[in-house]
């Protein structure tokens, strides 16, 4: 997708909360311009209630909608009717769903299969089918917890001496996966957010069955082709769902690869990076 494209973002704002916000808007710029900003939810009760700074702060345009039975979100029908009404006037070429709700797998299909880029968004307990629906899933707890982690050791003054040395246990725990499973808060969807995580062991896997396809004669790879490849096989893939920030910082993470970066042709200050099996 090229930045001109528009982006309808939809929230089911009683599944997501409000403080990804932002994070979900910086995600969706990267694909192209948000044009709607909507927020689906009964804002006059629960956690929902919680959207009303956000609305105005991020001129998000609240979608009000009264849930007649209990245990029944009225949201949801509301969001996805929504969604088709958009689809059909055409002014938009793609569609960013914000839920970890699965029900909500159909309308993805539904809008790629009428030719649209859909991005997904939720946390990390979305169940796998959503996240397959999606051309590409971001896992919001994930970045958000990467983005806060960032911000701390911003913020933490250099040390001198013997403070200013890490020890390999610490070393170690910087480059743990930010999807640890130490959080209680998620202990109930162990099962289910397992199946849409690959080890980092398995991620190696992946990486080695790309370069055996996709490489020359000399087993090289451009890097930006695995990256290509990765998100193509891996619903939601993402460096930093794995504690990186970037895919190179990631495929240097593995010992049984080698790197080569050689200047660009075209640009002298850059560089092209090929990988391969040693």
């Amino acid at each position: 997708m090229q930045k001109q494209d528009k982006i309808a973002v939809l929230i089911d704002g009683e599944n997501i909360s409000r403080k990804y916000i932002k994070l979900i808007l910086d995600e969706v710029i990267e694909f192209g311009t948000p044009t709607y900003k909507r927020v689906y939810a009964d804002f006059s009760e629960g956690s929902a209630s919680a959207w009303k700074d956000e609305l105005r702060k991020y001129a998000l345009t609240p979608i009000f909608q009264i849930n007649y039975t209990k245990n029944k979100n009225a949201s949801d029908s509301a969001m996805i009717i929504d969604a088709m009404d958009i689809l059909y006037t055409g002014n938009v070429t793609g569609f960013c769903l914000v839920t970890s709700d699965s029900d909500f797998t159909k309308l993805a299909n539904r809008l790629r299969e009428a030719g649209m880029f859909v991005i997904g968004m939720g946390e990390k307990k979305t169940p796998i089918s959503l996240v397959s629906a999606c051309e590409t899933f971001k896992y919001l707890d994930l970045l958000y917890k990467a983005e806060d982690e960032t911000k701390k050791s911003q913020k933490k003054p250099a040390g001198n001496g013997s403070q200013g040395k890490k020890s390999k246990k610490e070393a170690k725990k910087e480059i743990t996966p930010v999807y640890s499973y130490d959080d209680t808060f998620y202990d109930f969807y162990d099962d289910r957010a397992e199946e849409s995580f690959l080890t980092k062991e398995e991620l190696g896997d992946e990486i080695a069955n790309i370069i055996d396809l996709k490489s020359d004669e000399d087993g090289w790879i451009n890097q930006s082709e695995i990256g290509i490849q990765l998100s193509k096989r891996i619903p939601g893939f993402d460096p930093r769902n794995y504690g990186y920030s970037k895919l190179g910082k990631l495929i240097r993470s593995f010992d049984f690869l080698e790197i080569d970066a050689v200047p660009s042709p075209k640009n002298s200050k850059l560089s092209i990076v090929y990988v391969r099996i040693k």
